[in-house]
């Protein structure tokens, strides 16, 4: 083998394992701007990762200097927009566990409320309250007090019992109705201004 060939094929090697932890935080466009799901917002910035896993959340956070979070974009103001860099959190959209006797679901930030439905359903479960539309995400819609419908229900952050966020910091948070009363209620309708929901 030349020398220089040598050379090309290490190089790219190298790179190629350096970068493969970034693999998994793909951009989701990177010529054209995103728009809200209504068509009638246009985000300011074309770098938007999409992490699977908590451990692309943190890495993310800490290649970021400035970074605000998505759920499924069904805002219509600007509490999202971002001219740096944007991390949706579609991709964390696992239903990780069912406990019956506790009726509780613990979920990925990016489930669907659709999604989450028809699981719960299948199971001879469901959720008190529901916003009109399938395509919303958990973690967003709880994030923003999202109002869901009937005077007495509460809002859809209601029924959240625990939540897990990442810092800006890259440090993974913990709380829950129980343990953490003085902090969670601020935690769960958080705007995302204490980290990014997992």
């Amino acid at each position: 083998m030349k020398k220089r060939t040598f050379l090309k094929l290490s190089s790219a090697i190298v790179t190629g394992a350096a970068l493969a932890p970034f693999a998994a935080c793909t951009m989701e466009k990177q010529n054209e701007k995103l728009k809200n799901w209504a068509g009638n917002l246009t985000y300011n910035t074309t770098q938007v990762f999409e992490p699977k896993t908590l451990e692309d959340v943190q890495e993310v956070i800490g290649r970021c200097n400035k970074l605000r979070a998505l759920g499924t974009r069904h805002c219509f103001n600007q509490i999202a927009d971002s001219d740096a860099n944007l991390i949706s959190t579609r991709n964390l959209n696992e239903i990780i566990s069912l406990e019956t006797a506790s009726r509780t679901v613990t979920v990925g930030a990016g489930i669907r409320y659709g999604e989450l439905c028809k699981y719960l359903h299948d199971r001879n479960l469901a959720i008190h309250n529901l916003a009109s539309l399938p395509h919303i995400s958990v973690a967003g819609a709880c994030a923003t007090a999202t109002h869901g419908s009937g005077v007495a229900n509460g809002n859809l952050a209601t029924p959240v019992s625990a939540i897990e966020f990442v810092t800006g910091k890259g440090d993974v948070v913990s709380l829950s109705r129980k343990k953490d009363p003085e902090t969670f209620h601020g935690a769960v309708v958080g705007l995302g201004a204490l980290g990014v929901v997992t």
